[in-house]
């Protein structure tokens, strides 16, 4: 494994829902920065990345453990180390606690590297990764596999990509596929249910573009909801999300 940071974190008013829990894709954007703070501490920030290799860091796939929310106000701790790394990916584990060390999230995550100007996958660079410590490995760690979606799979909304979705790298900013996917569920489902286990996989990049719009599809499939990110017939991301009714106490 390699070497851990930390750093704490008071959950916001904007990153909190109407229930007063932490918005998964704001869980997933307070991942992101600890990351890039931790690369930062290790002189291999995004910017140090694109100046030397013109290269940039890209999330491919999540698997997300919800224990429990994180609520408004809450000072919670987040630990973050990267695991292992091959040929084309790098591994790296994020958990939430709260102040009394319970893991409320837990995150892993698979990254590549990407060319800035061909937008095209390149091999893992030893000179990157070198201060993370993380170990080489062969192996490849098994990517989850993902429900088939029907034909009848609902698209009720269209969302367009706007400048405001896109990142420094010029792509659709991650945690945006979540939210696209679900705004398809409805006031009364998001009320009485949450999220328990989540998976992401990033297929294509979504880029910005005039009057270009995005059309997710979805469907439940017992407790589990699958999505489709959609767009001009291109599959842009699949994700699945298991949900559990809210108890009294939450």
């Amino acid at each position: 494994m390699g070497i851990k940071y930390s750093q704490t974190h008071k959950v916001a008013f904007y990153e909190s829902d109407t229930r007063g829990k932490m918005r998964i894709s704001d869980i997933l954007a307070v991942a992101l920065q600890t990351s890039g703070e931790q690369s930062y501490t290790l002189n291999r920030s995004d910017t140090w990345v694109y100046d030397n290799f013109n290269l940039f860091w890209a999330v491919v796939e999540y698997e997300i453990h919800l224990y429990k929310l994180p609520e408004f106000n809450e000072v919670i701790t987040i630990e973050t180390e990267a695991t292992s790394y091959n040929k084309f990916f790098c591994y790296r584990d994020f958990i939430f606690k709260d102040d009394s060390g319970e893991i409320l999230v837990k995150i892993s995550s698979t990254w590549v590297l990407m060319n800035k100007d061909t937008r095209k996958i390149e091999r893992v660079v030893d000179e990157i990764v070198a201060p993370y410590e993380a170990p080489k490995v062969s192996k490849i760690i098994r990517p989850h596999k993902y429900l088939a979606v029907s034909e009848e799979a609902s698209c009720n909304l269209a969302f367009p990509v706007r400048f405001s979705d896109l990142d420094m790298n010029g792509h659709v900013n991650n945690a945006r596929y979540f939210d696209w996917a679900v705004d398809q569920l409805d006031y009364d489902f998001r009320m009485t249910y949450e999220p328990k286990k989540i998976y992401i996989r990033y297929n294509h990049e979504l880029l910005y573009g005039n009057h270009e719009f995005i059309q997710p599809v979805f469907e439940f499939q017992g407790n589990t909801s699958c999505h489709i990110i959609r767009k001009d017939g291109v599959d842009n991301a699949n994700i699945e999300i298991v949900w559990s009714k809210i108890s009294e106490e939450d």
